[in-house]
């Protein structure tokens, strides 16, 4: 991954954060930028949810930032080409902690295409090759 792509995605989710764009200020806040070549297609935040549209945890009414991210890329994927996500999450002080996706969006973000999903810990960036989740 392109570590000025990650600057980028890193610069849009503190922005947000700073400006309490987030759609929900009170809970842990979590950005997705879906990424296809060196682009980023789009992007989404976890917030509270309609039940019918639930990816996560369906007795709390919460729909995760991956699910957000991807519902708003979808027509605008390449479907011949596999894609990239980068999860960041952000305390209400912009610090970064730990943002590894749930086994329930690795699963359904692997069916759709993607591959590995960078994610923020305390100290940066790690990344998950998700066909691995799935052997």
């Amino acid at each position: 991954m392109n570590k000025k792509l990650i600057s980028e995605c890193l610069r849009v989710a503190k922005f947000n954060n700073a400006s309490h764009l987030h759609p929900q200020w009170d809970c842990y806040k979590h950005y997705s930028f879906v990424i296809q070549g060196d682009t980023i297609v789009d992007w989404g935040t976890n917030r509270k949810g309609d039940a019918i549209v639930i990816l996560g945890y369906p007795g709390h009414s919460k729909i995760h930032s991956e699910y957000d991210a991807f519902r708003k890329a979808k027509g605008l994927l390449d479907k011949s080409k596999s894609f990239q996500v980068i999860n960041i999450r952000l305390s209400k002080a912009s610090t970064l902690k730990i943002s590894k996706p749930c086994k329930c969006c690795a699963a359904y973000l692997h069916s759709a295409g993607c591959d590995i999903v960078w994610y923020s810990t305390i100290d940066g960036f790690n990344k998950i090759k998700l066909s691995k989740v799935f052997v």
